[in-house]
């Protein structure tokens, strides 16, 4: 009895692992609007912040708030791909087996 339970809950688990390979795990796009004010932070404009800022507290420019200004606009680009990312949902997909 016990060996035909284990034999049943392994054959479910390689039929799920079988018919997601050579997949890539489904992701979710989060609706950023939806988050709370923190995650959203964290998620879209706090990573390039902690940079610039560094960068600012490193150089002293003699006009900080157009260093940073330009630094941000300069530098967007690396940060907009991984704020993309980070606002896909790495939680498993929910189907229906």
């Amino acid at each position: 009895m016990m060996e035909e339970k284990e034999d049943t809950s392994q054959k479910l688990k390689t039929e799920a692992e079988d018919s997601n390979m050579g997949e890539a795990p489904k992701k979710t796009r989060i609706d950023l609007s939806s988050l709370p004010t923190r995650q959203y932070l964290d998620q879209t404009v706090v990573p390039i912040l902690i940079r610039g800022l560094t960068t600012l507290s490193k150089e002293r420019p003699a006009d900080p708030i157009s260093f940073l200004a330009s630094y941000l606009m300069k530098n967007k680009a690396q940060f907009e791909s991984a704020s993309s990312a980070s606002a896909v949902s790495a939680q498993p997909s929910t189907s229906a087996t």
